[in-house]
């Protein structure tokens, strides 16, 4: 047993060093570790508030090797951290993975349907829809960019320094927020459930307040900006899509995102429009053959290339 203790401050102690500048890997391979074992976070919080015997923890003990690679952290140098640690396990405790103090900038991805959730340590929250890629700063809480895919962020407010989401050249910047937005090659749409958020602030300036939503192509065409219900902001988060009035190509984009499977649409109905609520879940068989009652179309199953959206008329020819 004191053997088992004794290796257990040995990882800790190499772990708390390493950790010093780690990366995006780093980190998602210390949350597994943490989680292997309660003795783990007792030992990991143990080293963050005594960490004056950190160099003859290392010095005593052969420092364990690690899965992603065979560098080991220096044995002498230390470095205090005791302030975060305690808001990193109550994170792990909720499942979110908490962001630490660092200047570097990194992403986190979701794949298709995949859904994740992060949060910063300011108390502000992100999730992430399925395929999905957000760019975030270690060690600034107020800031992040939305790559592609579809993120909904319940925003912390502080006036002196509101929280910024950069959309390839565009902004959105909160004032105390619950909103979503989606970006994709065709361009980007934000809705809001709370709050304000202001969208290219100091530019446009346009603010969107609760029940606001602002949708603006990829091709530098006027924003549009119409209204929603609160309630169905981020309906993805409870395994549902909502429209009103949407085309059935963005239905069918929605459905690849959430589901990871390919769907794609004949272009005689990709503008079609579409309002009401689609419920994912169950197998693919029995979702697409009540979608296609919903829609009023044909879907079908292609081995190689998913399913296939199209009218009733041109799939009966």
């Amino acid at each position: 047993m004191l053997q088992d203790e004794t290796i257990i401050r040995a990882e800790a102690a190499a772990w708390f060093m390493r950790l010093r500048g780690g990366s995006e890997s780093d980190w998602i391979a210390f949350t597994a570790w943490l989680e292997q074992n309660p003795a783990h976070v007792s030992a990991y919080e143990a080293v963050a508030e005594t960490d004056a015997d950190l160099g003859s923890w290392l010095s005593d003990s052969a420092p364990p090797a690690f899965s992603n690679d065979n560098a080991h952290a220096p044995r002498t140098t230390k470095y205090f951290v005791a302030g975060w640690v305690a808001a990193a396990t109550a994170a792990l405790a909720i499942g979110y993975q908490t962001m630490l103090p660092s200047m570097s900038t990194y992403a986190v991805e979701t794949r298709a349907g995949q859904h994740r959730a992060i949060a910063l340590s300011d108390g502000t929250r992100i999730d992430l829809n399925g395929d999905t890629r957000l760019l975030l700063r270690k060690g600034d809480n107020r800031f992040a960019a939305l790559d592609r895919g579809e993120a909904a962020f319940t925003v912390v407010h502080h006036a002196d320094k509101p929280f910024t989401l950069a959309i390839g050249n565009d902004h959105l910047q909160d004032v105390g927020t619950v909103f979503n937005v989606v970006r994709t090659p065709y361009g980007i749409t934000t809705e809001v459930a709370e709050g304000t958020v202001l969208f290219n602030p100091g530019q446009q300036a346009i603010r969107l307040e609760a029940g606001k939503m602002l949708a603006i192509s990829s091709d530098g065409g006027a924003a549009q900006i119409g209204d929603i219900r609160r309630e169905t902001v981020a309906a993805w988060r409870r395994h549902q899509l909502v429209y009103d009035h949407a085309p059935l190509s963005k239905v069918a984009d929605d459905i690849s995102r959430n589901l990871a499977v390919p769907v794609s649409i004949a272009p005689e109905i990709a503008n079609r429009m579409f309002s009401g609520v689609i419920k994912l879940g169950g197998n693919q068989q029995a979702f697409f053959a009540r979608l296609a009652l919903l829609l009023d179309v044909n879907v079908s199953h292609r081995k190689n290339s998913g399913w296939r959206v199209a009218s009733r008329t041109s799939a009966s020819r």
